[in-house]
């Protein structure tokens, strides 16, 4: 069983998953962007999510978003299902496309947390060694939304959608800066912003010198199979972080609360489970199949 998570509605979350046996089935292309791009934005309007970065890695995601409902888990179980669908039909395939481990949500408690994560996850093909600038990655990217704060019109792809189906025929998709950035003008928030993407590129080609590693490039992205798989060592049975906050007393104060929850949550789950009627599980717990007599209390709740 995995660890309850404390799902709030206004919270920040950056999201990530990667692909079954780390296969580059998000390899990118023209159609693996549309249809990205396009599930996207169609499961981002669904569940009025706000979409403040993403960025679709050959082998992985990263989401960066806030979660206006307190319902993040169904977003995600929707998108990556359709992501899934809609490419195994495109590949050919018919197994599962993404790993089965839990999706990884780390909740961003404060705005220093949220811009350390947008800088961090557009910059991951710089920091990968693939391109040694951000704008280079051939794949799905919210830079140019990022930078230009324009919406970006996507139809509906080709193939597993049906012309006649429930999907939207086309889907806005646009980025909107994290919270705790409102006081800046555009002007100056796309200054701030260029500024740490610059110093992050220069950070990762300083890192390569030293090392005497090379760029691997974008057409040799451009070149790989999507049934090619990294042959690096991967890390294993490592923590999970669950929050991401770099004020220290901040920090011990989340993760007490959390530890509360966790505690609040499993006794009110024993005391369903020994029959006792009418319980109140904490806000925040989202869903446990077949224990709730009621919803808690101020808790966004999808049993």
């Amino acid at each position: 069983m995995t660890v309850a998570r404390q799902v709030v509605a206004g919270r920040t979350y950056l999201i990530s998953r990667r692909c079954t046996q780390r296969l580059l089935l998000l390899r990118p292309d023209s159609d693996v962007e549309q249809i990205y791009l396009y599930c996207l934005g169609e499961a981002a309007q669904r569940y009025d999510i706000t979409l403040h970065a993403f960025i679709a890695m050959s082998n992985h995601q990263h989401l960066l978003i806030r979660d206006n409902r307190g319902n993040f888990p169904e977003f995600l179980a929707h998108l990556n299902k359709m992501i899934a669908k809609a490419m195994n039909a495109r590949l050919g395939r018919w197994e599962n496309f993404w790993a089965t481990e839990q999706p990884n949500a780390v909740y961003l408690v404060e705005s220093d947390d949220r811009f350390a994560k947008l800088v961090y996850l557009l910059a991951n093909p710089v920091a990968a060694d693939l391109v040694d600038r951000i704008s280079d990655w051939p794949g799905a990217s919210s830079l140019a939304l990022n930078l230009s704060g324009r919406s970006r019109t996507i139809k509906r792809p080709r193939g597993f959608f049906r012309a006649n189906g429930k999907m939207p025929a086309e889907v806005s998709l646009r980025v909107e800066r994290p919270d705790g950035f409102e006081h800046l003008s555009d002007a100056e928030w796309l200054a701030t912003l260029c500024k740490a993407v610059r110093e992050e590129e220069e950070r990762a080609r300083n890192d390569r010198h030293a090392k005497h590693r090379l760029v691997l490039g974008r057409k040799a992205v451009l070149r790989a199979a999507p049934t090619d798989a990294l042959h690096t060592v991967e890390p294993r049975r490592r923590l999970r972080p669950h929050i991401a906050c770099l004020n220290p007393s901040r920090r011990a104060r989340e993760l007490t609360a959390l530890l509360v929850f966790r505690i609040e949550r499993r006794d009110a789950r024993l005391r369903c489970l020994a029959g006792e009627r009418d319980v109140t599980f904490p806000a925040g717990t989202y869903c446990v199949h077949g224990f709730f007599h009621r919803p808690p209390s101020g808790s966004a709740l999808a049993a």
